[in-house]
């Protein structure tokens, strides 16, 4: 079997029917699903016949649960906020970049064991999409009721780390009323400080590709939410880049709260796969504002 069809049958089509059921569980109709996930109504029906768990546990196969969590609230967000053809592309170019990193190798290799010696898919040219991503993560967060609520007096940024290195928003992400803007597209260096802090992260934890800096605010009931640190006092970057990123050597989180310093201001820095599954955590964290 070749490998765009072994990651259709392990990835692709259990993640349409586990996301099927997710968006039905949300009230949305057959017809609509089938919109958003490129199928027809009638192929809606098909996987809403089989449970739930039926699609999750194929997914486990490929992917760990944290990365299928994650995975699931970035493609729900997208199906909340963006153009249909977002969310298609976005889990197209995650299975197409699950086949380049080899890590689909071993259960492709368990399946058939006559490719004990295939690598084809290091070969696989991948398009890289980090821009559009970080692009997409801002659309989100200005969809977002209260997220300029969560905009500090340094403003905010998005970097995701690509080929080219971090990639942001240059001038950052600032508050024109209660609208989030950037005045200018994402490129590599959009933020140095943010490239770097992800940089290290990276280093301890290689799941971990995105970063957002946001306020230091509602942290008892973020820590409800998701895996909360703490870290302080820093009262320079490199000392926030040093404390921050030494926090992952004991575990992963989502969200790291920094109490700054001598003429530093608190922060929040928000953690993740890539910038929109910053971009959903960020959300979450806005509705502990309501």
């Amino acid at each position: 079997m070749l490998p765009l069809e072994f990651v259709v049958e392990v990835f692709i089509s259990p993640l349409k029917g586990f996301i099927a059921h997710e968006l039905a569980e949300r009230g949305y109709s057959q017809s609509r699903i089938g919109q958003l996930l490129g199928i027809s109504q009638p192929a809606v029906s098909t996987y809403l016949k089989n449970p739930k768990t039926y699609y999750e546990e194929k997914l486990l196969r490929a992917v760990g649960r944290r990365e299928l969590e994650s995975l699931t609230r970035s493609v729900l967000a997208l199906a909340d906020s963006v153009a249909v053809d977002e969310m298609l592309r976005y889990i197209n170019n995650y299975a197409v970049t699950l086949l380049s990193s080899l890590r689909l190798c071993p259960l492709h290799r368990s399946a058939y064991p006559t490719l004990q010696s295939c690598e084809i898919c290091r070969d696989l040219a991948v398009y890289t999409e980090t821009a559009r991503r970080v692009e997409v993560a801002l659309e989100v967060l200005k969809r977002c009721q209260n997220c300029h609520k969560l905009v500090p007096k340094v403003l905010s940024n998005v970097v995701e780390l690509g080929p080219e290195g971090g990639i942001g928003f240059p001038g950052r992400i600032y508050v024109e009323g209660s609208r989030i803007v950037a005045r200018e597209r994402p490129r590599p260096g959009g933020s140095r400080f943010l490239a770097r802090l992800v940089e290290e992260v990276n280093r301890l934890r290689p799941e971990i590709k995105a970063v957002a800096n946001i306020a230091y605010v509602a942290k008892e009931c973020v820590e409800r939410k998701m895996a909360v640190a703490e870290v302080g006092p820093s009262n320079s970057e490199d000392e926030i880049v040093s404390n921050v990123a030494a926090a992952f050597r004991s575990g992963v989180f989502d969200v790291v709260y920094d109490s700054g310093g001598s003429g530093v201001e608190p922060n929040a820095y928000v953690f993740g796969a890539d910038a929109i599954d910053v971009a959903t955590k960020i959300v979450e964290v806005a509705q502990c504002l309501e």
